[in-house]
């Protein structure tokens, strides 16, 4: 058995923390030891490893390069004798290439979004340098993720990988009938529900999707907006506001953080994305698995899980009036909602599930331990993993 130590910086209820919990509940136990080092005790991403019965250690960091904090971590990694850290997004990747170094074994990291690789931030150079130089092997969620960061990040191709999220088809999964949130909302038999989920914060541009949301109610009064998740305070504040000026208060209904997401999916008659950015797209995946018809606005990740007018909608960045006549479109043709709700499940199967998900990084653990020859030391006094390609 190998232990594989993973780091990550939030607790929340996002895309990576989820993808997280799917990999140390599904790899196989008897070959893997998972401990995830979290930034605090407590939040969704906490209590989701201790029903799971998973290791879990705490080290609070202040700021960047907390050199306390930095060396709790090594020490821990030592005392549960880890053979690779595993990072999950950027910050936590520039701790585990330091901590590779310190400790001696080779570390990856997760890459979710172009979000987590923000150039303003302080040290910024210095982080992707550590990044570049010190982990063995970067992993993207998507393609279009890679291609747009392999550059700016000055990554070898051989030294990147992409392994794309994964949900499980037997807890997302279409309906025999309308579920219970329908009924808890108070939401008539008639009504037409336009869902999403995520957290609410400006990348995700919800204020896209209720600009969208007025034009449609200005076409007709039976449609229904639902916003599952919670986030940026300000951001949230903003939303309800520009909810209520825009006359929407009766129709869009802000639910906030739901644990039933599976359950909350077969609500919608259509799970729309409005994000101006994401890395690949949890969410759309699990709407496509729950078998409801996606509009999705063209922000980098959808274009890699959707064939436009065959497995999803793809729609102009930006744009309400595409988000709306799309939506539109898909009201007023239950065949085509059909015949989309189809085949978005089909490709979940067969390209997007955790299974497969789970298979490929066990299989990269498989190949970065195989390879691991050991260290030297460049200018500048870091250890580098020896690379066969170097």
């Amino acid at each position: 058995m190998r232990t594989v130590v993973h780091l990550i910086e939030t607790v929340g209820a996002g895309g990576a923390e989820r993808v997280l919990v799917d990999l140390v509940r599904r790899s196989d136990r008897r070959r893997w030891r998972c401990v995830v080092i979290l930034p605090w005790k407590g939040g969704w991403l906490f209590d989701q490893l201790q029903a799971e019965g998973v290791e879990t250690r705490v080290v609070r960091e202040k700021g960047s390069f907390d050199l306390s904090a930095l060396l709790r971590t090594a020490t821990i990694t030592r005392e549960l004798k880890g053979d690779l850290v595993h990072s999950h997004l950027f910050g936590s990747a520039v701790r585990a290439g330091l901590v590779s170094q310190m400790r001696r074994i080779p570390a990856i990291g997760t890459i979710h979004g172009h979000l987590d690789l923000n150039s303003a931030e302080r040290f910024h150079r210095l982080k992707v340098g550590i990044v570049k130089h010190c982990l063995r092997q970067v992993v993207f969620v998507s393609e279009g993720l890679r291609q747009s960061c392999i550059g700016p990040m000055g990554l070898r191709p051989s030294q990147t990988a992409v392994i794309h999220n994964g949900v499980d088809p037997t807890v997302f999964a279409p309906a025999a009938g309308r579920c219970s949130f329908r009924r808890e909302l108070g939401i008539d038999v008639d009504e037409f529900v336009v869902g999403c989920v995520g957290r609410l914060q400006p990348i995700k541009g919800f204020e896209i999707l209720l600009h969208a949301a007025a034009i449609l109610k200005s076409e007709s009064t039976k449609y229904r907006f639902v916003i599952v998740g919670d986030g940026d305070p300000a951001y949230t504040r903003a939303l309800t506001e520009l909810r209520d000026a825009l006359g929407l208060a009766d129709s869009v209904v802000f639910s906030g953080f739901r644990s039933d997401v599976s359950e909350v999916m077969t609500a919608f008659d259509v799970y729309a994305l409005t994000s101006h950015s994401e890395g690949f797209s949890l969410s759309t995946i699990e709407a496509m698995a729950s078998g409801v018809p996606v509009v999705a606005t063209r922000c980098g990740g959808p274009e890699q899980i959707l064939d436009d007018g065959i497995s999803g909608l793809l729609v102009e960045n930006g744009s309400a009036p595409a988000v709306a006549q799309a939506i539109h479109r898909l009201r007023h043709d239950p065949a085509e909602r059909v015949r989309l709700r189809t085949a978005g499940r089909a490709s979940v199967l067969a390209r997007f599930t955790v299974d497969a998900q789970v298979a490929a990084y066990e299989d990269l653990y498989d190949r970065v331990l195989a390879g691991d020859k050991g260290y030297r030391t460049v200018p500048g006094g870091l250890d580098v993993v020896d690379g066969r390609d170097r």
